[in-house]
């Protein structure tokens, strides 16, 4: 039997090495469980806040204010608690224990490549909300 596994499977840092190279594209939740940004980072916390919010995409959009139009993805992050991470970033606004464990582990693996020469690599520059790096 082959071993299927893609970005439509379940999240696990072991069959992800070995059968990516080089990529990582992850929502962390706030308990930190990390699922695929499948089909992308920010079509994937708009579906989770509808589903969670039981509100439909129109809804969702109207309750942006206006001053995070151009910054749709961290009023996403805001609003979700979760945090986007690709290989060498990661997008948010705020980080819970079990997120930090989360990239901590993720580090650990070989899959998150952040510059660790920063002090404090998890902290999260105000004007982009983007972690440093």
């Amino acid at each position: 039997m082959t071993d299927k596994y893609s970005v439509y499977s379940d999240f696990d840092v072991q069959k992800h090495k070995k059968h990516f190279v080089d990529y990582l594209e992850v929502i962390i939740h706030p308990d930190g469980s990390v699922h695929y940004a499948v089909p992308s980072h920010q079509e994937y916390l708009i579906r989770y806040l509808c589903r969670k919010r039981r509100i439909t995409r129109e809804q969702l959009a109207q309750r942006c204010p206006r001053s995070y139009y151009g910054d749709f993805m961290t009023w996403l992050c805001m609003q979700s608690g979760c945090l986007c991470v690709w290989s060498s970033l990661i997008r948010g606004v705020s980080l819970t224990h079990a997120q930090v464990k989360t990239l901590d582990k993720l580090k650990a693996e070989g899959v998150l490549h952040l510059d660790m020469t920063d002090p404090d690599p998890y902290r999260f520059r105000e004007e982009r909300n983007a972690c440093a790096y």
